[in-house]
């Protein structure tokens, strides 16, 4: 569980709460022309610019990405490494049928199993790395849906503000309708200024965060099998580990 996003959603709420109950947020800034437009326009404009598989990914997967905590992973890694090397070193290499398929949602099981079916260290590191890059690559372009987001919201906020304004000067001949009209136009730059900062940017930098800290958890479960395949023993295992730690 990654309690910063937790505090960072809960702080947000509160901040919305105390706005509404200090009067500082009212009823003035709900605007559903606003919403249409930043929204609306900003969602079909990453349909036309992104490929639906990675639309599909930032939506479904972004529970997992922004509340999954690796760390806890990663510090679980050194000593199941450190483990499974003692068990290779006294029963050879078959013990790595053995490996906790559940660890790093299924990357150690898929690295024990190249390492047994190739023998070749080499080859299991190339594959490895390959896919490990290629993980890293498609995330990237899951953070690049809500970067674009990002950007493309205060835009359209700007377009709604402008449809508006032009709404507001068909309306010039009756002064007491220029106000209020004038405040609606502008709560869509409002709209699409939230959205960008509050919401699309922290997603997209806390995708860049998982990626970061994804990749380091596979190159060490990959570094730790290259280890056990040379028949390193446990203590160089470990050693190997600890140096991802700094």
């Amino acid at each position: 569980m990654d309690y910063n996003t937790i505090f960072g959603i809960v702080g947000f709420i509160a901040l919305i709460l105390i706005g509404v109950f200090t009067g500082q947020l009212d009823g003035s800034l709900l605007n559903l022309h606003g919403v249409f437009v930043v929204l609306g326009g900003s969602f079909v404009a990453i349909l036309i610019n992104t490929p639906f598989v990675h639309t599909y990914k930032a939506v479904t997967e972004l529970r997992f990405l922004m509340f999954n905590d690796e760390m806890n992973e990663i510090r679980r890694t050194v000593p199941v490494m450190v483990d499974l090397a003692g068990q290779c070193r006294s029963k050879g290499l078959s013990a790595l049928k053995d490996a906790d398929p559940k660890h790093a949602n299924g990357f150690l099981t898929r690295v024990s199993a190249a390492a047994l079916e190739y023998n070749d260290s080499a080859f299991v590191k190339r594959v490895i790395t390959q896919e490990i890059n290629q993980v890293a690559d498609e995330m990237n372009e899951v953070a690049n849906v809500y970067r674009t987001f990002g950007l493309l919201s205060p835009m359209f906020g700007l377009l709604g503000t402008l449809i508006g304004i032009i709404g507001v000067l068909k309306q010039l001949s009756d002064p007491e309708t220029v106000g209020p009209a004038m405040g609606v136009a502008i709560t869509s730059a409002f709209y699409g200024i939230i959205i960008a900062n509050m919401i699309c940017v922290p997603i997209a930098g806390k995708i860049r965060s998982r990626i970061w800290m994804q990749t380091k958890l596979k190159s060490m479960i990959l570094e730790g099998i290259l280890e056990i395949m040379q028949g390193s023993v446990p203590i160089v295992v470990e050693r190997r580990m600890q140096s991802y730690f700094g």
